[in-house]
């Protein structure tokens, strides 16, 4: 099961979708692969200081390139969990990674640009593959959010998952993964998973 965390855009939370996604997908009892595709290696970066046990079954391969991202996803097994987390701004790279998706996560938060990215982002991704989006740092009680969900659900785009803004959601590796976005992730985790089953 390979899930594709896609973002044409940076700041979006793409990297701490990744990684909490991963210690989502494993819950303490099965191991998972974060495949880092960006070169900035947020994710690597994030894994090699983390000491939270709910990373210990997630493994790390760093493959920014499209033919270090083919092979690493090419020695996967197919009972094999896999987060890929890809680079914002490299459009060829994120098709490679979709070719090989079991679903796709997008990351948005409500606001500015955000709608466009995503558009260009749902462009790519072939039709039979299951995507729904995340919408990070979600003020959940406001207007613009409430109306930001309305529009993806009428435009046919599922929301999967919506993450509250919190200090502890995005404080990266110096802190441990928050338990409420955690179980957030948890039920993207499982949504995806159905979605590319059915």
């Amino acid at each position: 099961m390979i899930a594709v965390v896609a973002a044409l855009k940076g700041g979006v939370g793409k990297t701490t979708t990744s990684v909490y996604l991963a210690a989502a997908a494993s819950g303490g009892r099965r191991p998972v692969t974060l495949v880092d595709a960006d070169p900035q290696a947020s994710a690597a970066d994030w894994l090699e200081v983390a000491e939270d046990e709910q990373l210990e079954l997630v493994s790390l391969v760093e493959a920014p390139t499209e033919r270090m991202l083919a092979k690493s996803l090419d020695k996967l097994d197919a009972d094999d969990l896999a987060v890929v987390d890809t680079p914002p701004g490299h459009e060829r790279l994120l098709v490679k990674a979709l070719e090989r998706a079991d679903f796709v996560v997008i990351p948005t938060r409500v606001g500015g640009v955000e709608a466009t990215r995503v558009e260009a982002v749902l462009e790519l991704i072939p039709k039979k593959l299951p995507a729904g989006l995340v919408i990070c740092s979600a003020r959940t009680y406001t207007r613009d959010y409430q109306d930001y969900v309305a529009s993806w659900e009428e435009a046919g785009v599922e929301v999967w998952g919506s993450i509250p803004e919190r200090v502890a959601v995005a404080s990266g590796p110096e802190g441990w993964l928050a338990a409420e976005a955690l179980e957030a992730y948890g039920a993207v985790w499982r949504k995806g998973k159905r979605a590319a089953t059915r």
